[in-house]
């Protein structure tokens, strides 16, 4: 039986029997892509600390001489594995520098996407306040049609009256009605009775063709506005549609882009630890040919970035005119959700510390300005999307990330309370929401100092 211990041999049986299949047409670089199952069995095979302890126990056992041989074969067969790993590492860590460039290109789309989200939200916005102007303005006429309407049934019901009167006279009386009159004085009475039914005939006809006149006209606006309704219904269909079919994009360019970084840096890492265990090897081969001892045996820790508080009301107008200073501790988060992180603690995600926190939130949510104060920046940022940042005066900043949409500008004054943007997960963020951070002098500061939760 060969010397070689069981979880190396069988990685380097491994690695010789797949060679030969690896010759396949290459990319324009001249690298074949890594395959991650090539470099995960060794991690199978090895990565249980009891097959190192077994190797410990079995070097105990032997004699001395017995022992070096056999160990000087296994340190031999090991670096020979080591440096094929560390030649397939250098491999994938090319091919990872190679697909940066597309990253890029994936990212600068992303950043497009996430632009036009934000801008079709916004026309969406414009067209439901001009839907209700044109819905109250229907109304308004509407209602000018019904006074109207009533205006010419008043007019109707007094023509009646008149004409009632006029045959009650026996029809247009003129001149022989005149001279039938016995007495003078019933004469003049005849005479003005009928100049007033004239002249109320006359008003009563020119009224009723003004009130006609003008609802002809009231009727004709009623429909140009509710034309406009539906134009701006039909507008705002498209408008919706076109925001799906961007928001599909997206996905699709963040599935893309999460897809390929984790296949390229989990093959990296696969490689990382085949290297590292196999220079722990070595190390505990060495070790074992002076003085054998079992490895010792760690417990992996796994770590998530904490849950430390949730807000049930998000920022109103009750800090309005109010110094920023003088607002620690009485300031209302901008949207509610739960807060994760913890400011200046580590991020589970690694490399970094929370310099702010993080409020999980439905896509779309309003985000709330939590104290008066000027928009600086609102514009797209890597790593932070769709990014808006107020300045509070007294060097006070408050920044506001990942958001979907943005709906102030740069220069503009905002109030506290103000709608600002839309909540989401612009920026490649993994799960919906708001990031959040205060700054003083440039320098971030603890928002959970400053937030008011309940």
């Amino acid at each position: 039986m060969s010397s070689t211990p069981i979880c190396v041999r069988s990685v380097a049986t491994i690695w010789r029997m797949k060679t030969p299949s690896r010759r396949q047409p290459q990319r324009s670089q001249g690298r074949a892509k890594p395959r991650p199952e090539d470099v995960t069995f060794f991690a199978a095979t090895c990565g249980r600390p009891s097959a190192a302890l077994a190797l410990m126990l079995a070097l105990a056992v032997f004699p001395a001489s017995v022992v070096a041989e056999d160990t000087s074969g296994r340190i031999a067969s090991s670096r020979s594995d080591l440096d094929a790993v560390k030649s397939r590492l250098r491999s994938a860590q090319a091919e990872v520098a190679d697909t940066e460039t597309t990253h890029a290109e994936a990212a600068k789309a992303l950043k497009q996407a996430d632009v036009a989200v934000s801008r079709i939200l916004r026309r969406v916005r414009e067209l439901v306040r001009e839907r209700k102007r044109a819905d109250a303005a229907v109304l308004k006429v509407e209602a000018a049609l019904r006074e109207t309407e009533a205006q010419v049934a008043t007019g109707r019901a007094a023509l009646a009256s008149w004409l009632r009167r006029y045959y009650q006279h026996g029809g247009e009386p003129g001149v022989a009605y005149l001279l039938s009159a016995r007495e003078p004085n019933q004469l003049a009475r005849d005479a003005f009775y009928l100049e007033q039914i004239g002249r109320e005939k006359q008003a009563i006809v020119t009224r009723l063709r003004e009130a006609m006149a003008l609802q002809h006209q009231q009727q004709t606006e009623a429909e140009a506005k509710r034309a406009e309704v539906v134009r701006l219904e039909a507008v705002q269909r498209r408008e919706m549609a076109d925001l799906k079919k961007e928001r599909a994009r997206r996905g699709q360019i963040v599935a893309t882009l999460s897809k390929e970084l984790k296949a390229q840096k989990q093959v990296v890492a696969d490689l990382q630890r085949d290297e590292a265990r196999l220079r722990a090897l070595m190390v505990e081969l060495e070790r074992a040919r002076a003085r054998p001892r079992p490895p010792p045996v760690s417990t992996p820790r796994t770590s998530s970035d904490p849950v430390v508080g949730a807000s049930r009301e998000s920022a109103d107008s009750s800090t309005r005119g109010k110094a920023f200073a003088a607002l620690r501790g009485q300031l209302k988060p901008p949207l509610r959700g739960a807060i994760i992180g913890r400011f200046g603690a580590d991020r589970a995600s690694g490399g970094t510390t929370w310099k702010g926190i993080f409020i999980r939130a439905n896509s779309g949510e309003e985000v709330h300005a939590v104290a008066d104060g000027e928009v600086v920046f609102s514009d797209w940022l890597r790593g932070f999307g769709n990014l808006i940042i107020i300045d509070h005066g007294q060097g006070y900043l408050t920044v506001y990330g990942n958001n979907d949409a943005l709906f102030k500008s740069n220069g503009v004054r905002v109030s506290a309370g103000e709608v600002l943007a839309a909540a989401g997960d612009s920026g490649g963020n993994p799960e919906p929401g708001l990031y959040f951070e205060i700054r003083h002098q440039g320098r971030p500061v603890d928002p959970m100092d400053w937030i008011r939760l309940n």
